[in-house]
């Protein structure tokens, strides 16, 4: 089955905040390089703690600031969908494509951000904050399907359903998205971050820049004929 795998920050949402960045700052702390938020990350990224326990000692620093649902929800209405993303989500589902959503981003977000275009994908792979009956912070399950887990996700797809990873396309923008193509599936960046290894063509086999609409994308996902057909009967 052909299948388009997405990351969601900055690929199918433009120029919307870093949910994670816009939590701290919500709270009250400082995001700056010497910060707390930015030593949890660097201590992730040099191995010096796992993903569950960067979740875990972020969750404990949002409880300290007695963060609750409704400051989640209400940051999550500041992030916006790329143009055109339901033409393109109901034009791949009609012409049989599986799609994803694997990404560091939290579930309830992505899930309100999308709204009923939630229908068009199979899975939402992200974290998950879980909140009391008061609406506080409990717990935030980590994903297992961020950086080198991009790769593991497809790889678990591939097996699960037999897609050759031929016919399997990530779309991603940022470093944290470059392990997918250890899957062997093609990968296609779009409006790549500051910290992204664009130029390099083992990570990413094609990189679009100053995308706005998502149907820019369409002729790196369609066949010729597919894409030339969307055309004619105008949905592109």
């Amino acid at each position: 089955m052909k299948t388009v795998i997405f990351d969601f920050d900055g690929t199918l949402t433009y120029k919307s905040p870093n949910i994670w960045k816009a939590i701290w700052k919500d709270l009250g702390y400082d995001t700056g390089k010497s910060s707390y938020f930015a030593s949890l990350f660097t201590r992730f990224i040099s191995e010096d703690i796992k993903h569950q326990e960067w979740c875990n000692l972020t969750c404990e620093a949002f409880k300290d600031r007695n963060m609750n649902k409704s400051q989640l929800e209400e940051l999550a209405k500041d992030i916006k969908l790329i143009d055109n993303a339901e033409d393109v989500f109901e034009l791949l589902r009609d012409l049989g494509f599986s799609l994803h959503i694997v990404s560091g981003n939290i579930k309830t977000v992505i899930s309100q951000v999308l709204g009923d275009k939630i229908k068009y994908f199979d899975t939402i792979n992200a974290n998950q904050f879980e909140f009391d009956n008061n609406g506080r912070l409990t717990y935030i399950e980590g994903t297992n399907y961020d950086f080198i887990g991009k790769a593991n996700f497809i790889n678990e797809y591939k097996e699960k359903t037999g897609t050759p990873a031929k016919d399997i396309i990530f779309v991603g923008n940022g470093d944290n998205d470059e392990w997918a193509h250890l899957s062997g599936c093609k990968t296609l960046c779009i409006n790549p971050d500051d910290e992204t290894d664009e130029n390099n063509i083992t990570k990413w086999h094609n990189v679009l820049h100053n995308v706005t609409d998502l149907r820019q994308i369409l002729p790196e996902i369609l066949s010729k004929k597919d894409y030339f057909s969307a055309k004619e009967e105008h949905i592109l």
